[in-house]
């Protein structure tokens, strides 16, 4: 082996073992955290859920595994569960519901805590959220128009976003009734 050979090989274990000296060790001892502020799961729940698992959570929309933004449905993706649940063998779990919560409250977690924090915020403001935007397609959304900007699952959803949801209470259950796909 040449002389200029032996130097490039005893520079590149140098650096090897200096990349490997200075390599730090994840810290074990704390898990990171990551608050959001709380968007009204009750309303989630009891309202606005069943909009976004009949109009988003179809297998061939956010319902796969492989979805970017994931959510359960009765008809759709199931969550791992003890019952072994399959797509239309029984209704969305609390589980399921409450991980559909996490998934869309949790997309833009920073930008929902700044607006939660907002006093005044208006339906201008929610629309920028990603769960709005998408599907109304203020934004470029993959599967096209999921809600109609008016229409009242767009507007249950803007009330529960603006922590009005007894306004969509008292307007009876049509406000926030999930309806078909828009054309």
């Amino acid at each position: 082996m040449s002389r200029r050979a032996v130097c490039c090989l005893a520079l590149l274990g140098g650096v090897a073992a200096l990349a490997v000296s200075c390599a730090s060790k994840p810290d074990s001892s704390s898990q990171p955290s990551l608050q959001v502020a709380d968007v009204d799961p009750a309303g989630f729940r009891n309202n606005v859920e069943p909009v976004f698992e009949r109009r988003c959570a179809s297998i061939d929309c956010h319902g796969q595994a492989s979805a970017g933004m994931r959510l359960y449905s009765e008809d759709g993706l199931r969550l791992p569960n003890s019952d072994n649940l399959a797509a239309g063998s029984g209704p969305t779990s609390v589980a399921e519901i409450n991980a559909n919560y996490i998934a869309l409250v949790g997309l833009q977690p920073e930008l929902v805590t700044s607006l939660m924090a907002k006093p005044n915020r208006t339906a201008d403001d929610v629309r920028h959220l990603l769960i709005l935007a998408k599907p109304l397609q203020l934004e470029r959304h993959k599967g096209g128009p999921a809600l109609l900007l008016g229409e009242p699952a767009d507007e249950c959803i803007e009330l529960w976003l603006l922590g009005q949801m007894e306004s969509a209470q008292s307007n009876g259950p049509a406000l926030c009734a999930t309806g078909a796909k828009p054309p």
